[in-house]
């Protein structure tokens, strides 16, 4: 996602653009979220060591949460209590890795990736435009 559209929706929801540090503890509330959401979807197709682990991410997820609600300009915008929509927890998890590369070095996880894969193809980089 363009950095410059999460700006603008930091600025539209009056949010204050967060540290690196702090966006860091935001990103790791949100993958919380997102292994809730999918807990509660997939139990059923989970072996109990998977199910342990993604309830030991979502525990570190509420713990990361605990440290960002003590933010200043911190705004809870779910409850917890609603885990349904995976794909909305994605989304979030995007958004917050990307302020947390923006804050920290200036750059998107894409632009990162894009020049990852490069050097991973080599002489074949030109299949990815």
């Amino acid at each position: 996602m363009r950095i410059e559209t999460i700006r603008s929706y930091y600025q539209a929801r009056g949010l204050q653009w967060p540290s690196a540090k702090n966006a860091l503890w935001f990103y790791l509330s949100e993958v919380g979220e997102l292994a809730e959401a999918y807990l509660a979807h997939h139990e059923n197709e989970l072996t109990s060591e998977e199910i342990e682990l993604l309830n030991q991410i979502a525990g570190a997820g509420l713990h990361a949460d605990e440290i960002v609600s003590r933010v200043e300009g911190w705004v809870r915008n779910n409850d917890r209590v609603r885990k349904e929509n995976i794909s909305k927890e994605v989304a979030d998890c995007e958004m917050m890795l990307s302020v947390f590369m923006y804050s920290l070095t200036g750059s998107s996880p894409d632009t990162a990736l894009l020049e990852k894969m490069r050097e991973k193809l080599g002489d074949r980089a030109d299949i990815l435009g």
